[in-house]
This record gives structure tokens, sequence and C-alpha cells, in this order.
């Protein structure tokens, strides 16, 4: 058997989706979006050649049927090999980590590595996972790591192209925040949810590509942090605001949200906001670690709501043991 007694690891991080760029039948692209990879909390797993595809261990409900619909979807010459995936850390999910994504991606990577064909590209790995249906950030992200910008849809059943792409500073800290709160939405939910939101005018939709085009890029591209967080927390209010009817006429997921947004900002955190539907929140800042200590401790929060890490400016890793 290809890979027999080998073992296959892979990694990759999380994606904080800062927002979606335009929604409705005015619009020409649906969605699109901007957002970006960063390496902690983590996705890990592993496999190892079996008799058939198999999952074990934490989050196997959500391995084996995936491991299913890659096998049914598979088009190509060669055969795939059965094998057992098990994962070895994962973050929350429903958190606005985008963890339905990477989990997707990297069992299809892991099916198609250990048979022994070549890596496939974004659209081919999309495919294969079902994944990229709404928003591209997480699968270009996979990828290629990054500040990530999709143009959206250009028909239901299209995959969001990646218009840029670019190395976060790495010495921009990211802080994520975990409240207490509810996962957010998903699944039927969400779908719902979008189902019953308003289209976004096209003055609104214009506003966001402005502030993520010239603003949040070009203040990346020259390591302008004060200026990539009002950017960023421009691309929040409106964003919040366009989703206020899904999280009960507020911005963020909750009035406690939005009061350690607040917070973070008063602690000298730049574009602090919430990824995706949340309930996770974010902010960026240039700090050793004392200062670090010291506002971890003025938020008053348990220790594992706390987390600080950097961008993640790669693609997964995949590495092959004997």
């Amino acid at each position: 058997m290809i890979g027999e007694g080998r073992r296959w690891t892979i990694r990759t991080g999380s994606r904080l989706h800062f927002g979606l760029l335009g929604w409705g039948p005015h619009l020409r692209r649906q969605f699109g979006g901007v957002g970006l990879m960063v390496e902690e909390p983590s996705l890990e797993m592993s496999a190892v050649a079996a008799d058939r595809f198999e999952a074990v261990g934490p989050l196997a409900d959500r391995v084996g049927p995936l491991l299913e619909r890659i096998a049914a979807r598979w088009e190509g010459p060669a055969r795939l090999r059965p094998i057992r995936v098990e994962v070895l850390r994962a973050p929350d999910e429903h958190a606005g980590f985008g963890v339905g994504t990477q989990i997707s991606l990297a069992v299809a990577r892991l099916v198609l590595e250990a048979s022994g064909i070549e890596s496939p590209s974004a659209e081919g790995l999309a495919g294969l996972s079902g994944r990229g249906r709404r928003s591209g950030v997480g699968l270009h992200g996979f990828v290629h790591g990054g500040l990530i910008v999709d143009a959206g849809h250009a028909a239901a059943d299209d995959l969001p192209p990646l218009v840029s792409r670019l190395e976060f500073p790495a010495d921009w800290s990211v802080l994520i925040v975990r409240p207490p709160a509810p996962p957010g939405r998903h699944g039927g939910d969400e779908i719902a949810a979008f189902a019953d939101l308003p289209p976004v005018p096209e003055a609104v939709s214009g506003r966001l590509c402005r502030l993520v085009l010239l603003d949040l890029l070009g203040a990346v591209a020259t390591h302008d942090l004060p200026a990539f967080g009002d950017a960023l927390a421009g691309v929040q209010r409106e964003v919040g605001t366009a989703f206020a009817p899904a999280q009960g006429g507020g911005v963020y997921a909750s009035p406690e949200s939005e009061a350690l947004v607040a917070e973070l900002g008063r602690l000298g955190l730049f574009g602090a906001g919430q990824s995706s539907w949340g309930p996770s929140l974010y902010g960026f800042g240039i700090l050793d670690d004392d200062e670090k200590q010291a506002v971890s401790a003025r938020l008053g929060l348990p220790s594992e709501a706390v987390v600080w890490t950097r961008a993640r400016n790669r693609g997964a890793d995949l590495t092959a043991d004997s």
C-alpha cells in the first residue's frame, strides 16, 4: 500500500474574518470579503494508511462524513487510498475562527497526499471539500496565509477569486479574546439570517471597498498600524450596522462584546472588532511581553479566554514521518 507505515501531519491556523463587502440583487458580485490568517488557535491533525476511511478521537463525528464526501466527489484518474484521521488539536467551533473550512480543507489535503496525488489548487480543494460557498477568505488563507481579500461570487456556484494577498507585519501582535458568550450563527441558522438580512446599499458597499482597497491594504503595505486600525474600525462599523438586524440591533453579537471592543481601544489596541458572527474579538498592537501581560490582566477574563498570537503568513504545513 502507498505510504504504508507513514504518518502525515497537517497544521494550519485560524481565520479572522473582518467583514463582507456587499450583497443584494443590485450588486454584480456577491459578498466578497477581507480577513487574516493567524497562528493561534491552531488546527493540527494526522493520518495513517488504513483499510477504510475512518476518523478517530476528537471531532471524529465531523471528520468521518468529510472523508465519505471527499471519496464520493473524487473524479481523478488515481485511486484514493483509505486513511485514518485523528484531530490532535482544534479551535472552538462556531467562535469566528472558520474552523469548518480549515478542517475540511485539511482533510482533503491529507487524503490526496496519502494517495500520492499532487497538491491541488485552491479551486480543487474547494471542490472536494465543498467549502468557499460564501466567503473565500478561509479557502485562500489555508493555501497562502496572510491578509486575504476575495472578490465574491459572480454566480451562485462559482468560487470567490483571490484578488489580494499581503504579508502581514510580523511585529504586529494580535490579541484574540473569547468572551463568555454562546457560539456564533452557523449552519441553517446562518443561512436563515442571510436570507432575512436586507441588501447592502450600493453606497455602503462602495465605502467598504474604498476602506479595504485604499485604506486598509495601503496601511498594511506601509506598516502603518494606526491607519490600519482606523480602516478596520471603519469596516467593522459598516459591516456591523448591516448585520445589526441579525444581531439584536447591535453592531456586535452582544452588548458585552461591544463593551469589550471599547475596552480594547482604551487599552491602546488598534482595529478592535469581531470576527465573523463572533463571539471572538480581536485587536492589534506592537507590545512587549510585559505590556501584553498588563493588557491581559486588565481585561479580567480567564486566562484561556485571552490569546496573544501573530499573523500566519504561509499556508498549511504538511509533513510526513515514516
